[in-house]
Formats: C-alpha cells, sequence, structure tokens
C-alpha cells in the first residue's frame, strides 16, 4: 500500500549529485507551517526595523527642529529685553520733557496698558503639564505682546508730547524775550520820570538805551511788522505784532527802519538802525511792549543770555 508524503530533492553542483529523502505527510505539514511563520516573523521583524529607523529619522528631525525654536525664543528673549530697556529709556526721556514743559508724566501703571494680574487656575494647570520649552516660548510671546502694547502707547504719548512741545516753542519764539540792541546803557527806566522837554513827572512806557547812531536794532521776538513810519514824538518808528497781536514791541527815534510793512521778521533779526529823530536828546532806542496793548515793563521781558527760548 503506497502512503502518500513529500519527496525533498538536494541537487549538488556542479557534479549533479542528487539525493532523494522523502517526508511523510505530518512532517511535511509542520516543515510547511514552519516556513510560513519563520517568513512572517521575518516580515514582521522587517517591517518593525523598518518602523524603528524611520521613527528615530523623524524623533531626530524634531528634535532639530525643537533646537532651532529653542534658539529662536531665546533670540526673541534676549532681543525683547533689549527693546524693552529701549522703551523704558525713551519713558524717561519722554517723563523728564513732559516736566520741562509743564505738562504731567505718565505713571508706570498706565504705560503698562493694562497686563497683569493672578493667572487663573486652568492657566496654572496647563502651564504644570506643558514643557519647559513651551512654557518660555509662552513667556516671550506674552513679554513680546506687552512690548508692543507699550510701544503703541508710547508712540501715541509722544506725539501728543510733540504737538504740546511745538505749540510751547511757537509761544516763545513769538513771546519777547531779548535785548533788542547792542547796547546795554539804559538811560531811562519805565515808570514815572521827570520828562526832559516837559519839565515834569509822566510815566514812561518803554525804556530807553543809549548807543551810537548806526547801532543796529533787533526784533525782539518772532512777528510781523505792523507799522513803518514817523511819529512826531517818536520819530521814525517801527513796531511788530507778535502771537496775533497778543504781543507788540515798539522800536522808535530810528535813523532808518530796515523793514517794511507787512514784512515776516524772526527774534534777532535787524529791524532798524538806533538814530536821533523825534523829540529826543540823542542818539538812543525808545523800546516798548505791550500786552494786548497794554503797556508792560520791558525789563519783565528780558531773559539772560544764555537762556535758550528757541
Amino acid at each position: 500500500m503506497n502512503r502518500r508524503g513529500w519527496h525533498v530533492f538536494f541537487v549538488s553542483s556542479p557534479l549533479g549529485l542528487s539525493r532523494c529523502i522523502r517526508v511523510r505527510g505530518p512532517v511535511a505539514g509542520m516543515l510547511a507551517a514552519l516556513l510560513i511563520l519563520g517568513a512572517v516573523g521575518f516580515g514582521r521583524c522587517a517591517y518593525m526595523l523598518f518602523s524603528y529607523s524611520y521613527a528615530k529619522f523623524g524623533v531626530y528631525n524634531e528634535k532639530k527642529r525643537n533646537d532651532d525654536l529653542v534658539k529662536t525664543v531665546r533670540f526673541l528673549e534676549r532681543l525683547s529685553e533689549v527693546r524693552a530697556r529701549e522703551v523704558a529709556d525713551l519713558a524717561s526721556y519722554e517723563n523728564a520733557a513732559r516736566l520741562k514743559y509743564g505738562m504731567n508724566p505718565i505713571s508706570e501703571e498706565v504705560r503698562r496698558a493694562g497686563i497683569g494680574g493672578r493667572p487663573s487656575g486652568d492657566e496654572v494647570v496647563i502651564n504644570s503639564l506643558e514643557d519647559m520649552a513651551v512654557r518660555k516660548a509662552g513667556r516671550v510671546a506674552a513679554k513680546i505682546e506687552e512690548l508692543m502694547r507699550r510701544a503703541i502707547l508710547q508712540d501715541t504719548t509722544f506725539s501728543r508730547m510733540a504737538k504740546h512741545v511745538d505749540r510751547q516753542s511757537d509761544r516763545w519764539a513769538q513771546r519777547p524775550s531779548i535785548w533788542p540792541t547792542v547796547g546795554r546803557r539804559v538811560t531811562s527806566s519805565y515808570g514815572y520820570r521827570r520828562h526832559p522837554f516837559l519839565r515834569r513827572v509822566v510815566f514812561h512806557e518803554g525804556i530807553d538805551i543809549a548807543d551810537k547812531t548806526w547801532t543796529p536794532v533787533f526784533a525782539t521776538a518772532d512777528g510781523i511788522v505792523s507799522f513803518v513810519g514817523t511819529k512826531r514824538d517818536f520819530g521814525n518808528l517801527v513796531k511788530v505784532s507778535h502771537r496775533g497781536g497778543e504781543f507788540t514791541t515798539v522800536y522808535a527815534h530810528l535813523v532808518k527802519a530796515a523793514r517794511v510793512e507787512g514784512e515776516v521778521v524772526k527774534r534777532g533779526e535787524v529791524i532798524g538802525y538806533i538814530g536821533n529823530s523825534g523829540r529826543s536828546t540823542g542818539p538812543h532806542l525808545h523800546y516798548e511792549v505791550r500786552h494786548f496793548d497794554r503797556h508792560v515793563n520791558p525789563m519783565k521781558f528780558v531773559l539772560p543770555v544764555d537762556t535758550v527760548v528757541d
């Protein structure tokens, strides 16, 4: 009776020898199962090895990306610290300038623009679970956001201060504040005096500064020449209007005017020359300052030579 089984041939080359081994059915089945299991195991090992290599490569890329992000966070942190110091320096300069120009300084609470406060419970839990690098990135982001708010506020307050300074500068530019000529010898002060021609006490509405004929006379503030001509007592006279008529300066007894009516003049520009015209006992300048057309003492509007008014 023939029994069914498997025949396995082994061929040896190049001699061409062969050998046949007969394998019974159960053993053949076991061998086939072992071959199949080996193939499956080898394939699984190969798959696992490939997956491990791929995952390791991915971890390497993620680590490199994470290192790059950490470097970026560190750079942004240092940059934000530098910019924060610059904003703080600007704030200090602005507060000093505000005090100089009569403005109230801005408090630190206002400059922080409402940033601060205690974190919520959810934020505390999330922060405890996050990675250190993530938390640091969050702090840097918050710091940059605060810096942006402070920078916007700084720009706004600086603009307001600049407008105020422009107004103050324009006001000072049109306020009489310098000596009207190079001469310094005051021969008659502001106030009551004995008139040299009338021989009685009258009110002198300006000051008289004696010097040589043709000594230059300067505008004491920015303004517009409102009158150039001759008046009986004052002789040749130049009148300058400042700040739309708030101040008026008068320069009398000139030998000659150097300006015409309607001309714009700047502080320190020559508007005429000392003379002896009109009722005068010698070459001198009669100088008046009027505030809303009321006479005031010109000496109150002469600042020291080292005082900056422009």
